[in-house]
């Protein structure tokens, strides 16, 4: 009876996290007909710089300690204060971080703005909505490991929401271009970020008591898992980077587009990996080898499910896209389903990847995504050059295969799951 209302809560959760966040995607792509035509394939291509700068910040301004308070909250005999207290120091490290972070960007701004093709205002602009990005996470996070699926989804809906209405009104009715888009996107984060402050106050999980321990604590999750974000920036993100070296912003803005219509897919399976990685660290604690087998049975089912997404893709996918973005985006159908594959590899490693968190060895982590991207990286050298932005989807795909792989056999390594379906 235990296990069904469990299973029950988990499925409603899911529902839940996956409609909020269908919704929520949707909504940039609501905006993506309308930018793909109010604006040029270089301006969207600025714009793809911005998000490649604000990812990589985004590995470094906080020090992925949000993850740590979600961990935390797991532990054994660890009263309500004593989490907001562990809370409020992750405080301390986001602001000590980005200081740290708005000190060494006042050197090189200008430098950093040229190499990527955008203006200086906004290396500033990012810091801003990264800084803001940090609070609304850890907030999400706060919600997601009590279960709070519909205040979690609320709020991931008013955020697309506030985004698509401050980006229509500064790219279409204020016709101010790319500017319009990041001036919507930052202005979205920090009104976001304020309520999602003051939500965190008012639920009394924020308490502002220096503790080091808890630093000592939070760093100890979080910096081992700074090479692994990093790691995913060379595998998610760098592309575009070599992309606009190579081949120029026109083409990177081309390539952003397809980009965003394959992110779909990493919405859903973020979304599915919310619900999924509470209900399995509370099967895992249970410790029961019958359980076990059945994660490992159903988890196999799902590889099979998303193998055949991936096939069905290169028959569906580029002409919707056709449909969808203007015409000066079309060539973006070309790689389209090599980035829907190469997202179904991202699904199948986020089922493999939450053991290595439940054992806390994430630094192990951090290898296989750093190689992963490493070899990415290699990839996107040698490919573009003679297939342009197909050699940098094909790339993609191989890398997310790998990192794939890699996980699931480190995962296999640190904690033993029944995966041959024997014991």
């Amino acid at each position: 009876m235990i296990v069904r209302q469990r299973m029950s809560n988990f499925l409603k959760n899911s529902s839940i996290y996956i409609f909020s966040s269908i919704a929520s995607a949707a909504i940039p792509f609501v905006l993506l007909p309308i930018l793909t035509r109010y604006l040029t394939p270089a301006e969207y291509g600025q714009i793809a710089m911005f998000s490649i700068f604000t990812t990589a910040l985004a590995a470094l301004i906080g020090l992925s300690v949000n993850g740590a308070a979600n961990r935390r909250f797991f532990d054994e005999n660890i009263s309500d204060t004593e989490l907001a207290r562990f809370n409020g120091n992750c405080f301390f490290i986001l602001l000590a971080s980005a200081c740290v972070a708005l000190f060494f960007l006042v050197l090189v701004d200008v430098f950093l703005a040229g190499y990527l093709g955008i203006p200086p205002t906004w290396v500033y602009l990012g810091l801003l909505s990264v800084f803001c990005s940090f609070i609304l996470n850890l907030r999400l996070g706060q919600w997601q490991i009590r279960g709070k699926a519909k205040s979690y989804g609320a709020l991931q809906i008013t955020n697309a929401l506030v985004v698509l209405l401050f980006s229509l009104l500064f790219v279409i009715s204020l016709k101010l271009g790319p500017n319009g888009r990041i001036y919507g996107i930052v202005l979205t984060s920090v009104i976001i970020g304020a309520l999602s402050f003051f939500t965190l106050r008012n639920d009394k999980l924020v308490l502002f008591e220096y503790n080091r321990a808890d630093i000592n604590y939070a760093l100890s999750f979080g910096v081992p898992l700074i090479p692994h974000v990093l790691g995913g920036f060379l595998l998610l993100s760098v592309d575009r980077l070599v992309i606009n070296k190579e081949l120029g912003l026109e083409m990177t803005g081309i390539y952003m587009v397809a980009i965003n219509l394959g992110s779909a897919l990493n919405i859903i399976f973020n979304s599915i990996n919310k619900a999924y990685s509470p209900w399995l660290f509370g099967q895992l604690k249970e410790n029961k080898q019958a359980n076990k087998r059945a994660i490992v049975k159903k988890t196999y089912l799902y590889f099979i499910f998303l193998v055949l997404m991936a096939l069905l893709s290169f028959l569906i996918a580029p002409p919707i896209l056709k449909l969808i973005v203007g015409e000066k985006f079309h060539q973006a159908a070309d790689v389209l389903p090599l980035i829907i594959t190469g997202q179904i590899f991202l699904g199948m490693y986020f089922m493999v990847t939450n053991y290595i968190f439940y054992i806390k060895k994430t630094k192990y982590l951090s290898y296989v995504t750093i190689s992963s991207g490493a070899i990415n990286v290699v990839l996107l050298l040698l490919l573009i050059p003679h297939y342009g932005i197909n050699g940098a989807a094909l790339a993609f795909l191989i890398a997310n295969f790998l990192r794939f792989l890699g996980t699931w056999a480190l995962s296999a390594k640190v904690y033993k799951m029944p995966w041959g379906l024997k014991g």
